[in-house]
């Protein structure tokens, strides 16, 4: 495949690639999609880890992140739950115009990252968009089966939940193909650290089996108990 030559053209294609994304995948796989969208340029997540000791970018930051951002689906019918998803990793804001790229290359880093709660919170737009900013300022990538801690605990209250495992959700696809390339569908599942622990020595499908079976499952309930390991 070849991304368009003009800039023009190339404007175009990137923000039709998006849209492909954000109002034909996506709710296909979600449901109906809130119009707002929680943009990486209202926080301060990039600014943050462009401060660390891990940061792999100098200078300024790439322009195009900003808009890149958190999509959220309310319950429905058929998803009963919140989803919350991020929108733009899957960009092609890794090609340039003119360049060809294999018919299977990922589009951007290659995946898009999703969190279901029972109810509505502020606290996944700001773990995703947090997520969104190291993978990008910091270029580190997520993959199937990792394992993310993160400072203190998921919802910043009470909840025994200190970090998420990166699985396959079974009740939808785990990818999707734009004309920039294909995507991957990380589901974070937020996890206690005995229970990533737990995945770690037994794996990952031991884990989510528990979940499942304490019925939790692959939706995130931040006020849950541990379960049985």
């Amino acid at each position: 495949m070849k991304a368009p030559e003009t800039n023009e053209d190339f404007i175009q294609w990137y923000e039709d690639c998006w849209a492909d994304r954000d109002e034909v995948e996506y709710p296909k796989m979600f449901g109906a999609i809130d119009e707002g969208v929680f943009t990486l340029d209202q926080t301060d997540a990039i600014q943050a880890w462009m401060e660390s000791d891990i940061a792999q970018v100098e200078g300024d930051p790439d322009p195009n992140w900003g808009p890149m951002g958190v999509r959220v689906a309310p319950p429905s019918a058929d998803y009963p739950y919140w989803t919350y998803v991020t929108s733009g990793l899957s960009n092609p804001f890794t090609i340039a115009p003119g360049e060809e790229f294999p018919d299977d290359a990922p589009s951007g880093i290659g995946y898009e990252m999703v969190i279901h709660t029972p109810e509505e919170a502020k606290w996944p737009v700001f773990r995703l968009l947090d997520m969104m900013a190291y993978n990008l300022v910091c270029m580190r990538a997520f993959a199937m089966n990792h394992r993310y801690p993160v400072e203190g605990t998921l919802d910043g209250g009470d909840s025994k939940l200190s970090g998420f495992v990166f699985v396959r959700d079974p009740s939808r696809p785990d990818h999707f193909s734009l004309p920039s390339g294909k995507v991957q569908l990380l589901t974070l599942v937020g996890v206690t650290k005995n229970e990533m622990a737990f995945a770690r020595s037994n794996g990952m499908d031991k884990l989510m089996e528990k979940l499942v079976a304490a019925g939790s499952g692959y939706i995130t309930r931040p006020d849950r108990e541990e379960v049985k390991l």
